[in-house]
């Protein structure tokens, strides 16, 4: 307990833990002994030259005397010690003492000094390559080498490569991109510490540069893992004391919190950069998330969800004039930006064949095989759509439509349901695919649902589908209103089966006939 305390009071006054050491010595041997601060004998108006002292000394760190020990007679206590054993005991402890304060100071002063070297942490937390390059030049400096290399390792894990020098122009650096295969020095101190080389070592002349005498490689690592290693040289062979050592493997641990925090920097630049881009594609997508509007011979309404930030269903409601409406659904393959880049795709093969061709749209399986071939040109193999072009013509009461390999709609009349059947292959994949198209008659009432698989498809807690007798379910015998509330009750209940756990884009489309 007498131990720990005098730890605690080391901590801090100098001045309380020397008393406090001098407390146990006077109890432990009954010789008094006593610490007298330069200040105290001024305030207590004692002269040092009228004081009659058995032994004293004086207590200093080195650099400033902070006063004196004193050694006084035990007066009436009996004691076991001599004067002689008492005066070598006080003297070896008076020695310690001055000894613990030099090395204070030294710290104290060695700390201020990399203060210096490596900056001000908050101003510069923003900067952590300034910092690595501080860190390296505290490195070089306090120990007393010549310069320093720093080497990384590549993403792959399987190499190094060198970053930057301090103190040293970058060509006079060897092995600069090197294999953790070979570099032998590199991997015996990330496994087991600190390495040293010299000119006699086996394998100097790879990993010393020209005139140098000594190398040491130090790991460059923390918690997380392995960074890379720092390389100190110089031209004179020199032994390093063990407190050296600690202090650049502690700089080459704060290299790798740098190191560390600098790709966690660049991350979250990335990830803002990329959710900026989301935003403006996703807005694009959001013109058709949530339409109600009425059209030639019909009314349409649509709902339409990413999984994700963005998504690939497609979904365009062209006027083309004042008799006909063109309705378009579609789902790109893959998932978020994958497949948000084939349905931008599709829809700017559309809009371009919109404005060249717009009578092309009469014939739905015309504009399919068109934009089947533009998405051959520009997409990789891998990325495809499936497809529904419908046209709405009220002079005719027709709905003509060719489905290029997306899931089937609905033709609703009354209590009778049909299924609007596929008539090709998924766009982007071949280019001798043949479509067709297909034209039914409708009637007032008529109701027409068009969904991606994100509906059809979605699970509730048992794995069940929620299929095409999902959506005639949620209508029942019930098939009145306008789009919008058919499309409510449609949408109750898929989120009702899924339990709001949705897994993939979800489009849906209702069509009401007019009278």
């Amino acid at each position: 307990m007498a131990l720990q305390s005098v730890s605690e009071r080391r901590t801090t006054n100098p001045h309380e833990w020397i008393e406090g050491i001098c407390t146990e010595f006077s109890e432990a041997t009954g010789w008094v002994l006593k610490f007298i601060p330069d200040r105290g004998l001024e305030q207590d108006g004692f002269d040092r030259r009228e004081l009659d002292w058995c032994w004293h000394t004086e207590i200093s760190n080195g650099v400033d005397r902070l006063g004196a020990l004193h050694l006084d007679l035990p007066g009436l206590r009996h004691v076991a010690l001599t004067f002689e054993s008492a005066h070598r005991l006080a003297e070896l402890l008076g020695n310690q003492i001055n000894l613990l304060l030099n090395t204070q100071r030294k710290l104290q002063n060695q700390s201020q000094e990399i203060g210096a070297l490596i900056g001000d942490h908050a101003a510069i937390a923003d900067d952590f390559r300034n910092r690595i390059r501080a860190l390296m030049r505290a490195s070089v400096c306090l120990p007393g080498f010549l310069g320093a290399a720093l080497f990384v390792l590549e993403p792959d894990g399987r190499t190094l490569r060198f970053r930057m020098a301090q103190q040293l122009p970058d060509a006079a650096i060897p092995a600069r991109r090197r294999t953790l295969s070979t570099a032998v020095i590199d991997i015996q101190a990330l496994r087991s510490g600190p390495a040293f080389i010299t000119p006699e070592s086996q394998h100097a002349a790879l990993f010393l540069p020209q005139d140098m005498k000594l190398g040491l490689c130090v790991p460059v690592q923390n918690e997380s893992g392995p960074v890379g290693t720092l390389w100190l040289y110089d031209r004179r062979q020199h032994q390093l004391a063990q407190r050296e050592i600690a202090l650049v493997t502690g700089l080459a641990r704060q290299m790798a919190d740098a190191f560390e925090r600098l790709i966690l920097l660049r991350e979250q630049e990335t990830t803002q950069r990329l959710t900026r881009e989301l935003d403006v594609v996703a807005s694009v997508a959001e013109d058709f998330s949530e339409v109600q509007e009425t059209f030639p011979a019909c009314e349409i309404a649509v709902r339409s969800r990413a999984h994700h930030e963005v998504g690939g269903d497609l979904c365009e409601l062209i006027r083309l004039d004042e008799h006909r409406t063109v309705v378009i659904i579609g789902d790109g393959s893959g998932d978020s930006i994958p497949a948000a880049m084939v349905m931008t795709a599709t829809r700017g093969a559309l809009h371009s064949l919109l404005e060249s061709d717009p009578e092309s749209f009469s014939t739905p399986e015309k504009v399919v095989s068109n934009i089947n071939r533009a998405l051959l040109r520009v997409t990789a193999v891998h990325q495809f759509i499936s497809v529904i072009v419908g046209v709405v013509d009220d002079r005719d009461h027709s709905f003509v439509f060719s489905n290029a390999g997306h899931p089937p709609g609905l033709h609703i009349r009354g209590d009778k349901i049909r299924m609007l059947e596929s008539h090709g292959m998924l766009l982007g994949v071949v280019d001798f695919a043949d479509y067709s198209s297909q034209r039914i008659k409708l009637q007032p009432d008529d109701l027409l649902i068009m969904f991606s698989d994100g509906i059809t498809e979605a699970r509730d807690h048992t794995k069940k589908m929620f299929r095409e007798e999902g959506i005639v379910d949620a209508l029942g015998n019930d098939t009145s209103g306008d789009a919008r509330q058919v499309l409510e009750r449609i949408w109750s209940r898929f989120e009702t089966h899924t339990a709001g756990q949705n897994q993939d884009d979800r489009t849906l489309v209702v069509i009401r006939v007019k009278t």
